[in-house]
């Protein structure tokens, strides 16, 4: 009987390890310093007000260059430092498909400048590094 068991507790004991991997990684992760706005109405009345334009950012949680990204862009200080000129809001493509429809977000990850009236003044689809978004937030 406990040779039957043997291999039963070799695989909870590799999951077990996985599961602890996995979150030890998510809790080291760098966390993002990008001060995301969570509504999109909210963020366009916020950047009327301050008379910023708004930086939009198209996600999801199933998006793996997004992830990346978190990881990397979105904890990079200089890059939060880049965007103090603008209002960023975070919108998950899944949550909010009529936004996503109306910027045709074509692919993941994808940003755009609105002006005050919520219109794009430049979109860019792909992943950034903090460098390549730094030089984009200044239209290089």
């Amino acid at each position: 009987m406990r040779k039957a068991l043997k291999p039963v507790w070799v695989v909870l004991l590799i999951f077990g390890a996985v599961g602890a991997v996995t979150s030890l990684s998510r809790l080291l992760a760098p966390k993002e310093a990008v001060p995301w706005r969570a509504d999109f109405a909210a963020a366009r009345a916020e950047g009327g007000r301050v008379h910023r334009p708004v930086f939009a950012y198209f996600t999801a949680g199933w998006c793996g260059y997004c992830q990346d990204m978190a990881r990397t862009t979105w904890a990079d200080p200089k890059v939060a430092a880049a965007l103090e000129g603008y209002v960023p809001v975070k919108i998950d493509v899944d949550d909010h498909r009529e936004l996503a429809n109306k910027y045709q977000v074509q692919g993941l990850p994808s940003f755009a400048i609105l002006d005050e009236d919520g219109n794009p003044k430049r979109f860019y689809s792909g992943a950034k590094s903090p460098e390549q978004m730094i030089g984009w937030l200044n239209g290089k």
